[in-house]
C-alpha cells in the first residue's frame, strides 16, 4: 500500500511540473508569435498550382501544356537555362497519382517569381514527349503568365 501512494506522489509532481514547465515556455514565447500563432512571416509570394497533361523535352528546354479549366489546355515554355541553382525554376521528379503538376510563384504585386515542376521520373510514361525540330523563338521568354 506504501508503494503504491509513493508512486502517486511522484506521479502527481511530475506531471505538475511538467504543466508548469509548458505554461512558462509558452509565456516566453507569446512575444515572437503573431495573431495567427505562426512564428513565420508573411510571404510576399502566392502559388498557383495547376495540374499538367503532358510535359515536353527539348534541348532549349520544356514545352508544358496544362489543364486551363476543365475542359481546356494551355501551354508555356520554361527555358532550360532556368533551370539551374538559385534560377527561376526546379524540376522535381517523383512517383505517384498526383504527378505531373506545376506551382507557378507570382510575387504580390503580380509579377513572376518562379516555377516548380513536378514530372514523373519515368520519362517512358505518356506524360513525357519531345519536341522534334526547331522550336523557334518559344523559349526566349522571361516570365511565365499562366492562363485560366
Amino acid at each position: 500500500m506504501k508503494r503504491i501512494m509513493i508512486v502517486m506522489i511522484a506521479l502527481l509532481f511530475a506531471a505538475t511540473g511538467s504543466i508548469v514547465f509548458a505554461q512558462a515556455t509558452a509565456a516566453g514565447q507569446e512575444s515572437s508569435l503573431d495573431k495567427s500563432g505562426s512564428i513565420r512571416e508573411q510571404s510576399d509570394l502566392y502559388p498557383v498550382r495547376v495540374d499538367v497533361v503532358r510535359v515536353y523535352a527539348h534541348s532549349q528546354g520544356y514545352r508544358v501544356v496544362y489543364r486551363k479549366g476543365s475542359a481546356s489546355v494551355a501551354e508555356l515554355y520554361i527555358p532550360s537555362s532556368w533551370f539551374v541553382p538559385g534560377g527561376k525554376a526546379i524540376m522535381i521528379r517523383g512517383r505517384g497519382p498526383q504527378y505531373p503538376y506545376m506551382v507557378v510563384y507570382y510575387k504580390s504585386d503580380g509579377s513572376f517569381s518562379h516555377v516548380k515542376l513536378f514530372t514523373l521520373q519515368n520519362m517512358k510514361d505518356p506524360s513525357w514527349g519531345t519536341i522534334e525540330g526547331d522550336p523557334g523563338d518559344h523559349f526566349k521568354v522571361d516570365s511565365v503568365k499562366l492562363e485560366y
